[in-house]
């Protein structure tokens, strides 16, 4: 029986005539972000690093580049000024350390889906002896991807009158439209009984993708399984 059971900041722009350098230009000289990517999942922290061996005087900003939008500056930053943030950004939320000063790191604090994007740092490098001949240099940027992963369990009508049990996951906040997601029951994979929507669903500038497992309602009464959803083996929402 059953079981119960690039867009420069103005002031810059303004005063500093200045020519566009690449990362890679430039011999011996180096800007660097780490890591490339990074998933994280509403409400945690995230720490982006950049490393450069241009100058210990270069001003260093970060810039912010969202789903489908330009560059926004969210601070600047020198050894010698306390750093500066643009309108919409606070060192609360956006806190930006130099250690050495060749090496930056802002941690972004409590994320929400509003801080998925592209981040890099630059530098602007003043040349005292030729004032005029200022260069903007960027690293490669870090991407950021913020997930929201929920489970939801099955309804007591579809257990009772269809003896099934679906659960549904679903993740949010993700750009650009590719994911995969995985179930796992008790720590092993599990692929009966699966079914993922083919395409993601675009909400605004992100996405949103669902996945069903379905199992009897003996297996869902009875184990007290431990039901997983997985974006990597890394990040998993656990119901």
């Amino acid at each position: 029986g059953i079981c119960k059971g690039p867009f420069w900041p103005s002031s810059v722009l303004l005063l500093l005539p200045f020519s566009f350098t690449h990362a890679g230009a430039g011999v011996g000289h180096l800007i660097t972000q780490w890591p490339a990517e990074t998933l994280k999942r509403a409400g945690e922290t995230v720490d982006l690093s950049c490393y450069q061996n241009y100058t210990t005087l270069a001003f260093i900003f970060w810039y912010q580049q969202p789903p489908r939008n330009g560059l926004k500056l969210v601070a600047s930053i020198s050894t010698w000024m306390k750093n500066s943030y643009e309108e919409g950004y606070s060192e609360a939320k956006f806190e930006i350390s130099r250690d050495n000063n060749d090496h930056s790191v802002m941690t972004i604090k409590n994320v929400t889906s509003k801080d998925a994007a592209t981040y890099f740092c630059a530098l602007m490098i003043q040349h005292f002896v030729t004032v005029t001949t200022n260069n903007m240099v960027f690293g490669d940027g870090t991407k950021l991807t913020v997930m929201a992963v929920a489970i939801f369990s099955p309804s007591k009508q579809e257990i009772q009158q269809k003896s099934k049990a679906t659960l549904v996951c679903l993740a949010s906040g993700f750009y650009p439209d590719y994911l995969k997601l995985f179930w796992k029951v008790n720590g092993a994979k599990r692929t009966d009984g699966v079914g993922t929507d083919e395409f993601s669903t675009q909400n605004g500038s992100t996405y949103s993708l669902t996945s069903r497992l379905r199992i009897s309602a003996q297996e869902w009464l009875c184990t007290h399984g431990r039901y997983e959803c997985l974006l990597t083996d890394k990040y998993l929402y656990v119901f």
